[in-house]
Order: structure tokens, then C-alpha cells, then sequence
């Protein structure tokens, strides 16, 4: 009988614990934090942060003075690639969630008169061939359509060259690989495009695992406890907003026409709603939008980086 009581008190305890620690998640302020974010895409995962004087979104090429200093934020959401080379350089970070799993895809000019990649057509990448379309692109198809590749220098760029069936010389191309909203923008812009291979679809199928883009690292001197509850209140804010898409649309309405494009990175909120409304081959939104632990997916995360060229990580970057 004795017995009996003290597993009952014990029982009794976890449950306690586990009612303070749910009550703790709830009643805990994801305020107190501070938070930077590229402009884009990520902005979509910390809505409910917007009205956050600790939340600040800069332009991307501007993360990788923050790593380190005085002025370092507490959390930084920024391309996994970007992160985990920091930390291999000594930045006091770990990575801690992804917040999206990819808003990429090839778009047809409408030039090809077969409608099928051929390595004679003209298909435009931008960055280089070490940036992330031309990685997925050459893991994808090899090096079959190397003659035919023509890089530009970003996005907007490669987005015109869609939009116009054009490169920046005035030669015609075939396909151009571009990002959600952008390439919903050019499709708009173009008649005759179209979605030509829905990139999530395509890596999935070659390697049985997710695209891996924006993630979340946290700063190690927040205490364990603290990042743990924000990240609990990140999940919950990213799921209701999946569920209830209107809940992040509401938020971005603060700001509206130029203002809108400056404070996001992102054109305007009836492209946002029109390309967050729409499903990827993979069945999610076409933003990629999304929330997993990293601990959790750490083959993908592991593939994913072999593929960026970065390989040997170790069990102590993440969080």
C-alpha cells in the first residue's frame, strides 16, 4: 500500500509539472526576445511579430554583420547555408528550427515549341553555380543542359527575363528558375508562361527528403527554458497561421503599397494571398512556409547541406 501512495505522489508530481510547463508556454511573451529576419519570404513565420519593437527585418546581404558584437540579436532567421557557416566561423549560435521548405520552381517562357527541356534550350539561373539554383539545378539534371544555362546576377533579374522571354541581351530563353512570389509576379507579366517543374516535387522525388531554406538559429546565451518557450510560441503562431491564412494577411496589412514592398521585401498582399492560397505538387503552400525542430530532421538538414557544399557538421550546432 505504501508502495502504491508513492507512485501515486510521483504520478501526481509529472502531471503537476507538465500543467506548469504547458501554462508557462501559453502565458509566455515572445516579445522579449530580439528577433531579425530577412525581408521575403521569412517574414511570413514571425507575423504575429510585427508590431514587435524587437523585431527587426533588414535586407538579406545585411545578416552577416550581425553574427557577432554587441548588437547581435537574440534569434536570426536567415538561409541554413548562410547560418551554419557562420557558426563554423565562430558565431555563438545554434541552429534551432526551419521555418520554410521551398518556394522554388522553373518557369516555361513559352519559347520552347516542344514544352520540354532540351540541352539545346536556353534556361536562366541567378547567382552562380555555386548558389543554391545552380546546385539543385545541377543535382537535379547533372550537368546535361550546362551549354545552355545562362546565369544573371539575382532574382529580379531572372524574373525579367521571364516576364520578357528574353535575357539581359535580348536573346530568347526557354526556362528560368525562379522563387515564390516572384515567379507568380512574371507568370502575371507573361501569357504565355507557365510552371514548367515544381521544384519541391522534383527533390523530393530524387532524394526522399525536403528542400531545406530559411532557419531559425538562436543566440546560446538565451537560457534554455527562454528558447524553448519562444520557440513553442513560433509553432504555434506559423500553424494557426497555415490553418487560418487571413490571421498572417491581417498582420502584414499594416503597411500598404510602396510602404508594404519596403518594410517586406515582398510586392504586395494581393500577391501574397494569391501564392500563399495556392498548393505545391507536395501539397503545402506554394511560400513553403512551414515549422519543423531541427533536431528533428536532421538527415534532411545534413543532405540538403552536403549538397550546398558543406559537409561534417556536428551534433553541437544545433540547439
Amino acid at each position: 500500500m505504501k508502495k502504491i501512495c508513492v507512485i501515486l505522489l510521483i504520478l501526481l508530481t509529472l502531471c503537476g509539472c507538465g500543467t506548469t510547463k504547458n501554462e508557462e508556454m501559453e502565458n509566455y511573451d515572445p516579445n522579449t526576445l530580439t528577433v531579425v529576419t530577412p525581408k521575403g519570404a521569412p517574414v511570413l513565420a514571425f507575423y504575429d511579430w510585427i508590431a514587435n519593437e524587437n523585431y527587426t527585418r533588414v535586407a538579406a546581404d545585411a545578416i552577416g554583420a550581425l553574427w557577432t558584437g554587441e548588437e547581435s540579436p537574440d534569434v536570426i532567421t536567415v538561409d541554413i547555408t548562410s547560418g551554419v557557416k557562420a557558426i563554423g566561423n565562430g558565431a555563438d549560435y545554434r541552429l534551432a528550427a526551419i521555418v520554410t521548405f521551398g518556394n522554388l520552381y522553373i518557369g516555361a517562357s513559352g519559347n520552347d515549341e516542344n514544352d520540354t527541356m532540351d540541352n539545346d534550350d536556353k534556361i536562366v539561373l541567378f547567382g552562380n553555380e555555386n548558389m543554391l539554383p545552380g546546385r539543385i539545378f545541377h543535382y537535379l539534371y547533372g550537368s546535361d543542359y550546362d551549354e545552355g544555362i545562362v546565369y544573371v546576377a539575382d532574382a529580379q533579374q531572372a524574373a525579367a527575363c521571364l516576364m520578357k522571354g528574353v535575357d539581359l541581351e535580348g536573346n530568347p530563353v526557354d526556362y528560368v528558375f525562379l522563387a515564390q512570389p516572384a515567379m507568380f509576379a512574371a507568370l502575371k507579366q507573361n501569357e504565355n508562361a507557365s510552371v514548367a517543374v515544381d521544384i519541391q516535387e522534383a527533390y523530393k522525388n530524387k532524394s526522399g527528403k525536403d528542400i531545406i531554406q530559411a532557419a531559425v538559429f538562436i543566440k546560446n546565451s538565451v537560457p534554455d527554458t527562454t528558447a524553448e518557450m519562444f520557440l513553442y510560441a513560433l509553432e504555434q503562431s506559423i500553424n494557426a497561421g497555415i490553418e487560418d491564412p487571413e490571421r498572417i494577411f491581417s498582420a502584414l496589412n499594416v503597411y500598404e503599397g510602396d510602404e508594404f514592398t519596403t518594410q517586406f521585401g515582398l510586392p504586395n498582399i494581393n500577391v501574397v494571398k494569391a501564392v500563399f492560397q495556392q498548393k505545391n505538387a507536395l501539397g503545402i503552400n506554394a511560400m513553403g512556409l512551414g515549422f519543423k525542430r531541427a533536431k528533428d530532421i536532421q538527415q534532411d538538414i545534413e543532405a540538403f547541406l552536403q549538397l550546398m557544399g558543406i559537409e561534417g557538421t556536428s551534433e553541437e550546432i544545433y540547439r
